[in-house]
């Protein structure tokens, strides 16, 4: 009979992170960590869809500001 294995099953180390030698304390890398995140975040593109909402944002008419003054009193 033939074995069965799983293909799609993590190795014994999956989830397990491990900080590199450049980081002296668990808050070091941590901070590392989070950095990578959002610099990965910046360097994505913005979707079209926002871009097109800015857009319209960007044209339309500005609301009466005395209203809004005159509201707040």
């Amino acid at each position: 009979m033939a074995s069965k294995t799983l293909p799609d099953r993590p190795d014994s180390g999956f989830g397990i992170i491990k900080p590199t030698a450049s980081a002296r304390t668990k808050e070091d890398w941590i901070g590392n960590q989070l950095k990578k995140v959002y610099d990965e975040a910046l360097s994505e593109d913005i979707p079209d869809d926002m871009l097109e909402l800015l857009s319209a944002l960007d044209d339309g008419e500005p609301e009466d500001q005395g209203s809004d003054e005159e509201a707040a009193e």
